[in-house]
């Protein structure tokens, strides 16, 4: 790792105006996850929780697009979710790993979901890497609920980019889940003098302007 090159980027790093220009997407996460309590989650119907419906209230489009400056998940399409509507076959669809029909799957999955968010809490990091919602969803899901636990980049690409260029790119944690490779960026910022005190979402920003996504291979 070039420290020469990083302490040069964190001195031109704004971080007062960017801050400043985050306030919106905080509130957004945080209506997000006032509104999608776990009573709330446990009760959701299924037209409350797919994509597809034109419904921008409903839990995947917030996810995905409301809040999508809080980082993309739109690299993979509404299969991602396990269940959404399609408008173009007019019914719900489902992937089969979760039930044999859409409302089978939806309630497993919505099981999933409130799985995922106890065991996230619990940083139980095993239960969260065995959990069936999709890795880039999972990924996201934690960063809203827990942003001080979890680092709001998804990506395996982009991860794998950052640790290379911080020099955390050891053979085991290259071929690790996605879950590994976040938290090792976020003990990199910790153990930093100057990145200590920022939040992980300050934290990708600066990975994001200053190592951005266009560079990688």
């Amino acid at each position: 790792m070039n420290y020469q090159e990083l302490e040069k980027a964190k001195k031109s790093f704004k971080i007062k105006k960017i801050k400043q220009s985050v306030e919106n997407n905080i509130k957004l996460r945080d209506e997000f996850t006032r509104y999608f309590t776990l009573n709330k989650l446990a009760s959701m119907t299924i037209d409350e929780y797919v994509i597809g419906l034109q419904n921008i209230d409903s839990f995947c489009y917030k996810l995905e697009r409301t809040l999508y400056p809080l980082g993309s998940i739109s690299g993979q399409p509404s299969t991602k979710f396990g269940v959404w509507y399609s408008p173009t076959k007019k019914q719900y669809c489902f992937e089969k790993r979760f039930g044999d029909n859409y409302e089978v799957a939806f309630e497993r999955l919505r099981a999933a979901l409130l799985q995922l968010l106890e065991d996230g809490e619990a940083e139980d990091y095993d239960a969260i890497k065995n959990n069936p919602i999709n890795s880039l969803v999972k990924g996201k899901i934690l960063a809203m609920y827990f942003p001080d636990k979890y680092l709001n980049v998804y990506s395996n690409r982009h991860l794998n980019h950052y640790l290379t260029f911080f020099g955390l790119n050891n053979e085991k944690l290259m071929v690790s889940d996605a879950l590994y490779k976040r938290d090792a960026l976020v003990r990199f910022k910790n153990e930093d003098k100057d990145m200590r005190d920022w939040s992980n979402y300050i934290f990708s920003i600066f990975l994001w302007s200053h190592y951005p996504k266009d560079i990688i291979p």
